[in-house]
């Protein structure tokens, strides 16, 4: 366990920890990361790893930022911390007097246009998800509330926090297909859509009650519901430049609200998995659309985005390639769960080397709809090292697994 003696702090700025608790408290235990927010500054986590080396011999120490120091075989360990002001801290342990100086994580840019943007969209009831079927949910109030514990920092922690609520409903649905749907490598504002496979995706939905004739289902798409293909079609021709300025709001925000929450220990979650494809009517062969490097992004945007999955591993999903996500990755904390959504493939993502916390990984299910929904996520945007890819079978199902590195940050 660790503690903060004293703090000093000459510009005054405001500080809170992302736990809700007072700047004081006895903080740790094995593996427990905690985020001190400084505003206008930046973040410091403070990562516990008693009794939790992840190798070697067991000892006891904390990590500020990566600035280590070892507190064996102390139960307790008490810190004075500075912040100049500056965007930097020195940290001095109280029983030695050894200090140790870095750098505060940068706080993320949220556009003042995106939260006004996403408010209309929830005065309109397009967020959050409406009357979601099956999870308990949030209140508007429990959201705010939330927000304020975890984005104290910003007059849009509400925003921040009903991004991060409504992906954990069905509207994370809206958020996929309007972005590996996209053709990235075609210089054009917007970027062009790949219309017919977005309609294709929201007309054969069939599961439980989302599907097209559910008003909230097709609500959340900005239609109504429809009798046909052809109906989504016309539907979705109308609406499409407004749905992906609305995706592209929430994904910013997203990406915002993910970078400001507490980081994960790798004691904690030693791995990450995610089973994919995660959307059920959608097939191995849009595995590889989901990131960057996908040639099909080139166009022509009359060609679908859909690729062959062997072509994919074949090509730029091989051992030592660099793929990026263009939408929001979720995982969990086990290969059973990851079992249960996979429709052919499950990944496996192992923590950047030399970090003790997954710097680009965040824990949202203190913010879900569903509080036993285990969900890490990471931004659009993300890179990864492929380590492996191999075909094997689990408890006699045959899977194509994924070895992923994550990125340091």
């Amino acid at each position: 366990m660790w503690q903060f003696q004293t703090i000093r702090n000459p510009s005054e700025a405001s500080l809170w920890f992302s736990d809700g608790l007072p700047i004081g408290t006895w903080r740790g235990g094995k593996g427990v990361s905690s985020r001190l927010i400084v505003d206008g500054e930046g973040f410091l986590d403070v990562t516990d790893f008693q009794n939790g080396f992840p190798s070697g011999p067991v000892m006891d120490f904390v990590d500020f930022n990566g600035a280590d120091f070892d507190y064996t075989p102390n139960p307790t360990a008490s810190f004075d911390l500075y912040l100049p002001g500056d965007g930097s801290f020195t940290v001095t342990a109280v029983a030695t007097g050894v200090n140790q100086s870095g750098q505060l994580k940068p706080l993320p840019v949220i556009a003042a246009a995106d939260a006004a943007y996403l408010d209309t969209m929830i005065a309109g009831k397009y967020v959050p998800y409406q009357n979601i079927p099956d999870a308990p949910g949030k209140s508007f109030a429990q959201i705010a509330s939330l927000g304020a514990q975890f984005f104290p920092f910003t007059p849009y922690s509400f925003q921040l926090a009903m991004s991060i609520y409504d992906w954990t409903t069905a509207s994370f649905t809206r958020m996929v297909l309007m972005k590996i749907f996209e053709y990235t490598g075609i210089a054009q504002t917007p970027l062009p859509l790949d219309q017919g496979s977005i309609a294709n995706a929201i007309w054969e939905s069939n599961w439980n009650t989302y599907n097209p004739s559910d008003p909230d289902y097709m609500h959340s798409f900005i239609m109504t519901p429809a009798s046909s293909l052809a109906d989504v079609q016309s539907q979705l021709a109308a609406v499409a430049t407004q749905l992906q300025q609305f995706s592209d709001v929430e994904n910013r925000l997203l990406a915002a609200a993910y970078q400001s929450m507490p980081r994960t220990s790798i004691v904690d979650q030693p791995q990450l998995f995610s089973g994919q494809m995660d959307i059920y009517q959608l097939g191995m062969e849009h595995f590889g659309i989901e990131f960057l490097q996908c040639p099909l992004n080139a166009g022509p945007d009359t060609l679908p985005l859909q690729i062959d999955f062997d072509v994919a591993i074949a090509d730029y999903i091989q051992p030592g390639d660099t793929i990026t996500t263009k939408m929001v990755w979720s995982f969990g904390s086990s290969m059973a769960e990851a079992m249960q959504y996979q429709n052919g493939i499950v990944l496996i993502a192992n923590p950047p080397e030399g970090a003790w916390v997954w710097d680009a990984a965040s824990y949202i299910t203190p913010l879900s709809d569903d509080p036993s929904k285990i969900e890490y996520t990471f931004a659009p945007g993300t890179s990864f090292v492929v380590q492996s890819v191999e075909q094997t079978q689990n408890n006699g199902v045959d899977v194509w697994v994924i070895t992923l590195l994550a990125p340091s940050a």
